[in-house]
């Protein structure tokens, strides 16, 4: 892993006084896979807003490359906050579900921005955050890594394994094994659309680590973050209406995976992605995760998460299980 500064990632500062940063990333532009929407970030769009949240911030952003995608594009880990307390976000490890990609980076620009309602957090804790685990195929705008792999079925690989089909899902085993963070937050879209018992939309789904190796400590403290985003998001956003994501106890996918490494570890999936729903309605996506990765934050840096009963995790309505998808859960 290297340690990249902004200057040495952006490749400089392109035209004087026009402020805009280019990024060095020169393999396989964004023009060679346009996506099928262009308000969602191409790979380069989210080097350069990296870039620039790390060079406006007087510091408080650093930057890691600590892999790269079977293309060659770098896989960039943010960092911002000075605390003793370590914490994980990932998201776009399906190349086609980019939302939480977009509300990772709105959380990322808040952090670097300072100020005194994300001070305790920055104080607190030390977040570290992957906002496009998938870029080929997120440039592809297709869920599976360049090489057809699914990124989210390969996290049963041992730290420092040559043989992972996804060098991307690799690259993240070994920083995070290193790291040790006190949870791990993965962020996703469910495709379809789904109602609850009243026949209201459900808006998002979060689970806990379910596969029989998972360590109680880290279910525990799974389940509290689960229970902390629907307490708090589900009641504070009228569009929000929350549930149980019908989630399998495959060691290899990331929820499970982190928790039997010991680790707290939660699936956020949004419900829907690009559709006929159109911009307003991506809009309230993006918002809702926001406020459920801050929920956790917030949380963690003032203890309250800790104090949550984990049982009530259980008390969260459950999805179903119904889904278009020709792929087992997550």
């Amino acid at each position: 892993m290297k340690r990249r500064n902004a200057l040495s990632l952006i490749g400089g500062i392109a035209g004087a006084g026009t402020g805009v940063l280019k990024s060095g990333i020169g393999i396989a532009s964004a023009q060679n896979y346009p996506r099928e929407n262009s308000r969602w970030h191409t790979h380069a769009d989210v080097m350069d807003r990296l870039a620039t949240y790390e060079h406006t911030s007087q510091g408080a952003v650093s930057l890691e490359t600590i892999g790269d995608s079977i293309e060659g594009r770098e896989l960039v880990v943010a960092t911002v906050g000075d605390g003793d307390t370590d914490v994980f976000v990932t998201s776009e490890q399906h190349g086609d579900e980019p939302t939480g990609t977009v509300a990772l980076l709105k959380v990322l620009q808040r952090l670097a921005a300072g100020g005194n309602a994300v001070a305790p957090v920055r104080d607190e804790l030390t977040v570290h955050a992957l906002p496009m685990h998938n870029p080929d195929g997120g440039m592809r705008n297709q869920r599976t890594n360049a090489d057809g792999i699914d990124p989210n079925r390969q996290h049963d690989y041992e730290p420092g394994a040559t043989d992972n089909p996804s060098p991307e899902t690799q690259a993240m085993i070994d920083y995070v094994t290193a790291l040790e963070p006190t949870w791990v937050a993965d962020l996703h879209t469910q495709t379809g659309d789904y109602v609850d018992d009243d026949g209201e939309s459900i808006s998002a789904s979060t689970f806990w680590p379910i596969a029989p190796a998972a360590q109680a400590d880290a279910v525990e403290r799974s389940k509290r973050m689960n229970w902390a985003m629907y307490d708090e998001v589900d009641d504070e956003y009228g569009f929000a209406n929350m549930s149980q994501y019908p989630g399998g106890t495959g060691a290899n996918i990331a929820r499970n995976a982190y928790g039997i490494r010991g680790y707290g570890s939660a699936l956020l999936e949004m419900t829907g992605q690009v559709d006929d729903r159109g911009q307003r309605m991506e809009g309230k996506m993006v918002r809702h995760m926001r406020a459920q990765i801050e929920t956790l934050l917030a949380e963690t840096a003032d203890g309250s998460l800790f104090a949550r009963d984990p049982d009530l995790a259980n008390t969260i309505p459950e999805r179903g299980s119904s889904s278009p998808w020709p792929w087992d859960s997550e």
